[in-house]
């Protein structure tokens, strides 16, 4: 029988790269199935050591997945938009392991939330907004009334007035192997019914590591103002440390507490990637403009400017340096004498001009014995 998976890589499948989307290879490329009687199977052989699924998620455990240049420019442009919208970001790391996506299907049972486009563990918009109204429903003190709760968060019919963004992580991610071991089994047993006396059932599945930090994100639509943002904020923050967000909740799994030394760091690193555009921005205007500036010169002129860009000393006067290179015979005829000319009136405006000399000893003014040798440049002696 040919393993579950595509023609083309059944017996030989791919291995995840440094730059490689491990959502798609750790969904679509699972190679630990058997065949039991006339089936494929991913049950825990009593020959196996952690059993098919466990194998399978190991291929990811203690591994960080994502492409930190991707993530970090996602991080620039998601503090961008929400800074040009007048919303509100902020850096929430992991105090617990943290679990998303469980209820995806998947060969090894439990799934796992990637991210479509960066490859990591991330939380949908939509759970963070499904968090934070359970949390204002049933936590907050005092209570919103049910108008003012709609009127934030929307209702079925209508949006409200705060867009929550993805929370997606600032850093590559480090993920590990978890297990859970239910003993309750045969709740549909009437003559069986489930009991601690039971063996447990170890169920592995994937998770985040604790210290993973992600960023949070809301924007203002149609009448919102400063104060729903920011008691949007808070509840954000409150939902988080207090009941968690993810899979497992209930037993620690999914807290976050909000960071504030990394947020500082990403802005940090904002401020410096703007700088480094900028600068490069102003050096692709420069360069253009030199380059139309050239491109109206005259070929010998063009030739100074190249020559001047190009001398090894920078410091060496750009007189010094055609000067010499007439010197050398870099140019002839016609084209000498246009150099000449743009040399002596590089020296006439610089005070080096000097065709006349009260020296007792003319041949040692350097100024005077080049201004003589230029004239005759432009006399064609």
């Amino acid at each position: 029988m040919t393993l579950p998976l595509y023609n083309s890589v059944a017996k030989n499948p791919p291995k995840l790269g440094d730059n490689g989307h491990a959502g798609l290879w750790f969904d679509k490329f699972c190679n630990q199935w058997f065949v039991e009687g006339t089936t494929w199977s991913m049950s825990s052989r009593s020959s196996d050591t952690g059993g098919p699924k466990l194998k399978w998620i190991n291929t990811l455990a203690g591994k960080t997945v994502g492409v930190h240049g991707q993530i970090e420019e996602c991080a620039f442009r998601i503090v961008r938009l929400v800074e040009s919208r007048d919303g509100i970001c902020a850096v929430f790391t992991t105090e617990s392991r943290f679990v998303t996506g469980l209820g995806r299907s998947h060969p090894v049972e439990n799934g796992f939330a990637w991210h479509s486009t960066l490859g990591t563990p991330y939380l949908p918009g939509s759970s963070v907004k499904g968090m934070v109204r359970a949390w204002a429903e049933q936590e907050t003190h005092p209570r919103p009334n049910s108008e003012d709760l709609d009127r934030l968060l929307g209702e079925r019919n209508s949006a409200g007035r705060v867009c929550f963004l993805d929370a997606l992580p600032i850093k590559p991610v480090k993920l590990e192997a978890d297990v859970m071991t239910p003993h309750y089994a045969g709740w549909s047993e009437n003559d069986d019914p489930p009991g601690d006396w039971r063996s447990p059932t170890p169920i592995p599945f994937l998770a985040t590591a604790a210290g993973t930090s992600f960023l949070f994100g809301i924007i203002p639509l149609r009448h919102a103002s400063a104060q729903d943002l920011k008691l949007v904020e808070s509840w954000i923050q409150d939902a988080l440390e207090w009941a968690g967000v993810g899979a497992k909740t209930a037993i620690g799994y999914g807290r976050l507490t909000r960071d504030e030394a990394r947020a500082h760091d990403l802005t940090e690193r904002i401020g410096e990637a703007d700088r480094k555009r900028e600068e490069r921005v102003r050096q692709e205007m420069e360069a253009k403009a030199r380059a139309e500036r050239l491109a109206s010169l005259s070929p010998v002129l063009r030739q100074i400017e190249e020559a001047l860009d190009n001398r090894q000393d920078r410091n060496m006067p750009e007189t010094t340096a055609i000067y010499q290179a007439i010197e050398n015979s870099r140019w002839s005829g016609d084209e000498k004498l246009e150099a000449a000319r743009w040399l002596a009136d590089r020296m006439k405006a610089g005070g080096e001009w000097k065709p006349t000399t009260q020296a007792k000893r003319p041949e040692r003014d350097r100024a005077y014995k080049r201004t003589i040798q230029v004239l005759s440049w432009l006399n064609r002696e």
